[in-house]
């Protein structure tokens, strides 16, 4: 029996399911979904968690442990399989920190196939984050200055800092078996692991350095570490010959007690040579903008503008998927077309990032972007909360996902994708 070509399962998924139609406005795209996750116990992404530890996060303030978050970013495997991420698991706020009931929670990468005839989201095995010697990672902040993690919704005790914890916020698939990059941004960091899931390097900015289980190399632009706290790097892009990869931080830079930083509209991204995971350089940095705030359906102010998944298309072209209150917008970039700041001048200055700034004066070029999708004109979409990001085979096709916090306030629904049918295809 002839087996099913990768296209197949991409236009199976559309054509099966029939798109929910289009939205005023919308042109061709189509959407289709949601698919949700059914109830899932915890531990079905951290096996070795005790079912005692479970229900100690529930006394300490966790409402629920049956819907995971596997959303924090995407990656499209083939023949109809995805490769989903957790970030550090169930926290909510605290003044000044966040509490963390299931401090043991490792940060997993969890493959999954969609169900056509349900509507769901079918797991497969999960593969935990864990340092060489097969120990698991935790989500805990690394370092004074990061968030104070905290036991229990009530704030009061304190839990230790962890030198290896990490936020993972989205990944890539390395060809050639040779494993996975992520990035995470307690410190913020990019990762590579292997196809163990043990994390083999971590990569810092410049100066940003700490005694974690596992080697530690401060190589990226010293100016992302003055990335806003729990806005780190959280979008990742690999090309498909896996040599280069691109990461862009969350946020704009800056405190956003200084009024210059607090209006800026955006965003650093590195360009990084791949080839070896072991031993990444850095060959270019570019500044990507932001939406003007107003141009969504909610208010929303500077601060307020985040980009939360990336994924390659082309050459130096990728798909960003901007949020803010009210919705989303995914964006194709072009970094061929953008001043690499390596080597302008004052590329390394964070005054390049402040509101104001004259760029067309200074020479620099920002990435140009081109508008693809609003998610708000789509009522598929009910929600804002969008963090992953992939193109399927077809060069036509995304699917997103969000990421539903592991419904830490107990009002959250399931994991769920989308599949959304651009009007034109991409490659």
């Amino acid at each position: 029996m002839r087996k099913p070509s990768p296209l197949f399962w991409t236009l199976s998924l559309l054509a099966l399911l029939g798109a929910q139609g289009q939205a005023p406005g919308a042109g061709e795209v189509q959407v289709v979904g949601p698919y949700a996750l059914p109830p899932t116990p915890i531990r079905a992404l951290n096996p070795h968690l005790g079912e005692a530890e479970v229900q100690e996060a529930l006394r300490r303030g966790w409402p629920v442990a049956d819907r995971p978050a596997i959303g924090s970013g995407l990656a499209y495997l083939g023949g109809g399989r995805f490769l989903g991420l957790t970030d550090r698991g169930p926290n909510g706020d605290c003044p000044g920190g966040k509490f963390f009931p299931l401090p043991r929670f490792a940060p997993a990468l969890v493959p999954f196939r969609l169900d056509e005839a349900g509507r769901a989201i079918r797991l497969e095995a999960p593969l935990l984050l864990r340092t060489p010697g097969g120990s698991p990672l935790t989500g805990l902040p690394n370092r004074e200055g990061e968030d104070i993690p905290f036991a229990a919704a009530d704030c009061k005790e304190k839990l230790p800092l962890d030198p290896s914890g990490v936020d993972t916020e989205d990944l890539a698939v390395l060809p050639g078996g040779k494993g996975y990059l992520l990035v995470e941004e307690n410190s913020p960091s990019l990762l590579y692991v292997d196809p163990r899931g043990r994390l083999l390097v971590r990569y810092t900015p410049e100066g940003v350095r700490f005694p974690a289980r596992y080697p530690v190399r401060d190589i990226l632009p010293k100016v992302l570490a003055l990335r806003r706290n729990n806005r780190g790097l959280e979008n990742l892009a690999l090309s498909g010959d896996g040599k280069t990869a691109w990461a862009i931080l969350q946020s704009p830079i800056g405190s956003t007690r200084d009024p210059a930083y607090d209006a800026s509209l955006v965003a650093r991204a590195v360009r990084l040579d791949v080839s070896d995971p072991e031993r990444v350089r850095v060959t270019g940095m570019y500044l990507v903008p932001f939406s003007d705030p107003k141009d969504y359906p909610k208010p929303n102010r500077p601060r307020d503008m985040k980009y939360s998944a990336a994924t390659w298309v082309d050459g130096e072209k990728i798909l960003l998927l901007e949020r803010a209150e009210g919705g989303a917008r995914v964006y194709l970039v072009d970094f061929a077309q953008a001043t690499d700041l390596l080597a302008h001048p004052k590329g390394a200055s964070p005054e390049l990032d402040k509101a104001g700034t004259d760029y067309a004066a200074l020479g620099i070029r920002l990435a140009p972007r081109r508008l693809l999708l609003e998610t708000w004109r789509f009522p598929a979409f009910d929600t804002d909360k969008l963090e992953g990001l992939a193109l399927l085979e077809d060069g036509r096709t995304l699917a997103i996902v969000d990421d539903n916090d592991f419904a830490i306030t107990g009002k959250e629904g399931p994991s769920r994708v989308w599949l959304v049918r651009l009007a034109e295809g991409l490659r």
